[in-house]
């Protein structure tokens, strides 16, 4: 491989092309969004030393708790959604934690 074709290759830096638009998620998309949020939320607010994992037993509970209706389908894209939010929070409260005061 030479430089030349490296110099080709796009950045993760680079801007994207003119005239690309961004893909907005759909009304839909949102709520479920929102959801998977929200959920990671009360999964994380259980205290310092503990968290609920984002499951689907643990879903329909804070639904039920919550007094909301999840269909099956849309079970499935709010866990899809919130475990990679899920990981992400615990990745912060660990670097928190080891971040000498």
């Amino acid at each position: 491989m030479s430089t030349h074709d490296l110099s080709q290759t796009p950045s993760l830096f680079d801007a994207p092309p003119p005239g690309t638009a961004v893909k907005q998620p759909a009304r839909e998309e949102r709520g479920t969004l929102q959801l998977a949020r929200d959920f990671v939320r009360w999964c994380c607010s259980v205290g310092d030393k503990f968290r609920n994992s984002p499951d689907v037993l643990n879903l329909r509970y804070w639904a039920r708790k919550n007094k909301l209706k999840i269909k099956d389908r849309e079970e499935s894209e709010v866990l899809e959604l919130a475990r990679p939010l899920y990981l992400k929070r615990i990745e912060q409260l660990i670097r928190k934690a080891e971040t000498p005061n």
